[in-house]
């Protein structure tokens, strides 16, 4: 075990992680503003968490150019509505740069960035006072002593460059994970599409989830808020998502710990989410509800007990057996685990599935997509980037007769 492992096990004996919840029906600047503020205030406030730094970085969650009704990324408002608090809290000279590697659809490069902020809505934040949307296109390869699955990563320069990180991810479901909070969101410091290398390597949903939390623990934030008034339910966490209306706004010092929340809120069995089973067998500070202290009301009162989950965790329980996944995974993986298929009605052919597929698993013929599924690796990246939520995750045949289901959507 770790040095830091060791002190996050020895620390969850001393004290609870502290969640904080609170109700928040709307994107107006004022409701927002007083619910966020009220929600760190549980916590222990901004000015416990910002202690004197200069350079800010937020991390929205800014997987791909979408609008912000759309539930995929943080929406421009509740940005905004952090800015303004942190400039209340912070002293003078302080600098907010907002900066994101968004989803390997989208190119790192300055133009890409641009275009991104634009279809986002953040376009206006730059024009703040000391604050900067980050057209800073480096890299640096760092070492990771600690790293489980991860000892050397490409991180963004703004995320090294910062004195502490604020993490804004959405409350949102996942197709691969389950879910994508906080701990996920910090994916975004990875630079470009080394993200299709990593999904390539991890194809394995247990790994990939541990690779996470490599990078999490690699540069963990300061203070998590989360953008959960209009969350997303269904096979997130692209266009194919279902935005649902959630109202609420969560904070915590510990992402894990904020993650399992969530979890609990759309209704999961937490150790059905491979992220918190991996924290669990690290002995990390977070993955167990009975040390979370929640602030503001009881998870009962909270939680929606009709959200849409993705429904592809028969598979999962099959791929922790050992032997059954190096025997038998390649059977499951072609006929019995959800598969990508093309939406004719809302594809519009525009070729990124084809350029992200870690695999080259997809290529088009007399317009229309062809999928390999002998390639497929099942990462769900073309369904995740589609910007039209044009590719439907389905069983096979074999796969609906044993599991019962049809589209998934």
């Amino acid at each position: 075990m770790s040095e830091n492992q060791l002190k996050d096990n020895i620390g969850s004996t001393m004290f609870k992680d502290k969640v904080s919840i609170c109700r928040c029906p709307e994107y107006k600047i004022e409701i927002l503003a007083d619910a966020i503020e009220n929600c760190v205030a549980k916590i222990g406030g901004f000015k416990k968490f910002i202690r004197g730094a200069k350079k800010i970085l937020l991390k929205p969650n800014l997987l791909s150019p979408s609008k912000p009704e759309l539930a995929v990324t943080t929406h421009p408002l509740f940005i905004e509505a952090v800015i303004q608090l942190i400039k209340k809290y912070s002293g003078p000279g302080c600098s907010i740069i907002i900066a994101d590697s968004p989803g390997v659809s989208t190119g790192h490069t300055k133009k890409e960035l641009l275009k991104l902020y634009k279809q986002c809505g953040l376009t206006y934040l730059d024009r703040i006072e000391n604050v900067s949307l980050n057209i800073d296109c480096n890299y640096l390869s760092v070492s990771f002593k600690d790293g489980v699955m991860l000892k050397k990563m490409d991180v963004i320069k703004p995320a090294l460059d910062a004195d502490i990180i604020i993490n804004l991810p959405k409350f949102k479901t996942h197709s691969l994970t389950r879910i994508t909070g906080a701990v996920k969101n910090m994916f975004g410091i990875i630079y470009g599409r080394t993200k299709t290398l990593l999904h390539a390597k991890f194809m394995d949903t247990g790994k990939f989830s541990n690779m996470l939390l490599d990078v999490y623990l690699y540069k963990k934030p300061v203070l998590n808020i989360m953008d959960g008034i209009l969350g997303m339910e269904g096979e997130g966490p692209g266009a194919s998502g279902i935005p649902r209306n959630t109202g609420l706004v969560l904070a915590s010092s510990n992402a894990l710990a904020l993650d399992n929340v969530m979890a609990q809120l759309m209704n999961f069995n937490i150790l059905d989410i491979p992220l918190l089973r991996n924290a669990k067998e690290r002995h990390l500070n977070g993955w167990d509800p009975s040390v979370i202290e929640l602030c503001g009301g009881n998870i009962g009162e909270f939680t929606m007990w009709d959200y849409r989950i993705p429904k592809i965790s028969p598979l999962d329980h099959i791929a922790q057996n050992r032997v059954l996944n190096t025997y038998l995974m390649p059977f499951i993986r072609n006929n019995l685990s959800v598969s990508p298929y093309q939406d004719k009605t809302k594809c519009t052919l525009c070729g990124i599935c084809i350029e992200i597929c870690p695999e080259n698993a997809i290529e088009e013929e007399d317009k229309k997509l062809v999928f390999d599924y002998k390639k497929c690796i099942r990462c769900y990246c073309c369904s995740e980037m589609c910007p039209e939520g044009a590719i439907e995750l389905k069983y096979s045949f074999i796969g609906n007769l044993i599991f019962g289901r049809k589209n998934i959507k």
